[in-house]
């Protein structure tokens, strides 16, 4: 039994031996904390100089900016006459990565806008959409980018070797302006592209113009040319239409009607403004904690109901603040001729629930806890 002992204190005393040598092994650690993946971003800002037999236009000049789809317009002439002639040079900036750029021109229009005497003698169509100055206006469209002998970079005159993209009478379509097919490569991130578009109605256009006028919507779209190699331009009909943002404050509705700025009481109403249906989302802070709200459109005068329209209501939660969005069929423009700030822009408003019956507000608002338009705002409801 003796030795039995012995031999098991022996055991005991290797197995303790054995772990202070595996305590011992030298050993290394290096670790790596934080590691993060962060996605890149792509913006396109557009700026503008335009000119109208040599006049700069002041309305279509501007600096380098996000586009207003309704408000900012490249060309808007009223009173142009055979002769007369434009250009304007317009200059693409392409935030953070490389792109591919495109351009489109879609929903030319031609209106007739009736007949003078002198029109109807030698135009022999007189139907609404059966203007002329789309086929009779000359178009040039260059890439402004200095190339060749004499080439100088945005300065409004194509010289040297500056690449002609289109020319022509004008027509929908989509150009290329850097995709895989150019021979250019994209437009590195950071830098700034310059698109010459020159004009003119030719003096040997007669009467057969006289009233007529011409419309026409220019996008344009940059995606990532990384990974993308074989990019080409195509439609971007398909593209995430364009949003416009709308600011909101509380205001004092009872006098001056000025913003109670910096009170925590405000909102924004993102919304596509040329599209089927009325596509929105509102985000509100600060109004009063839960109660039900109503966005509305406020049509002058007092009470708001010509015609008026209810876009949509939610409530807020305990902390004032609420988010809504919707897809709303309002049969309307915005605003509707019947509004007397029409052609000028719309209201919206957003006012308690218990303020407003359908299309009509029934009781002042409370100005201090409800939200309005800091500027009025155009929509177009493609389906009328």
């Amino acid at each position: 039994m003796k030795k039995i002992l012995i031999s098991a204190s022996m055991i005991v005393a290797m197995a303790v031996l054995v772990i202070g040598a595996t305590g011992a092994f030298f050993s290394d650690t290096e670790t790596s904390t934080g590691n993060t993946f962060s996605a890149g971003a792509i913006d396109l800002k557009i700026d503008s100089t335009a000119t109208y037999n040599g006049q700069v236009v002041t309305a279509a000049t501007w600096q380098e900016k996000d586009l207003l789809p309704t408000a900012d317009k490249f060309f808007n002439f009223a009173d142009i006459k055979p002769g007369d002639s434009g250009e304007n040079t317009i200059s693409l900036h392409v935030i953070n990565n490389d792109a591919w750029v495109c351009a489109q021109v879609s929903n030319l229009t031609d209106f007739e806008n009736g007949q003078t005497e002198p029109e109807d003698s030698v135009d022999l169509t007189a139907g609404v959409n059966e203007g002329e100055l789309s086929s009779t206006m000359l178009w040039k469209v260059w890439r402004d980018d200095g190339t060749g002998e004499g080439g100088i970079e945005g300065d409004n005159i194509q010289n040297g070797d500056e690449p002609t993209l289109t020319e022509g009478n004008p027509v929908n379509g989509v150009l290329s302006i850097y995709d895989s097919t150019t021979g250019t490569g994209a437009l590195s991130g950071d830098t700034t592209a310059y698109i010459g578009v020159e004009w003119s109605l030719p003096s040997a256009s007669g009467n057969e113009t006289q009233t007529d006028s011409m419309t026409g919507d220019i996008s344009f779209y940059v995606e990532q040319s990384r990974n993308n190699d074989q990019f080409v331009c195509g439609s971007i009909e398909n593209q995430e239409p364009v949003r416009t943002v709308l600011g909101l404050e509380n205001k004092d509705i009872d006098d001056t009607w000025d913003p109670y700025l910096g009170d925590g009481t405000y909102g924004t109403l993102s919304f596509i403004s040329s599209h089927p249906t009325f596509d929105y989302t509102l985000d509100a802070y600060g109004l009063v904690a839960d109660t039900s709200y109503s966005i509305i459109y406020y049509a002058d005068p007092w009470p708001g109901n010509n015609p008026g329209a209810l876009i949509g209501t939610f409530t807020t939660d305990s902390s004032g603040n609420g988010n809504t969005s919707g897809d709303v069929e309002l049969g309307t423009d915005l605003p509707n001729t019947a509004d007397a700030n029409y052609p000028g822009g719309a209201k919206i408003w957003v006012i308690k629930t218990s303020e407003y019956t359908p299309n009509s507000v029934n009781t002042w608002p409370v100005g201090v806890e409800s939200l309005f338009e800091n500027n009025l705002i155009i929509y177009d409801d493609t389906d009328l």
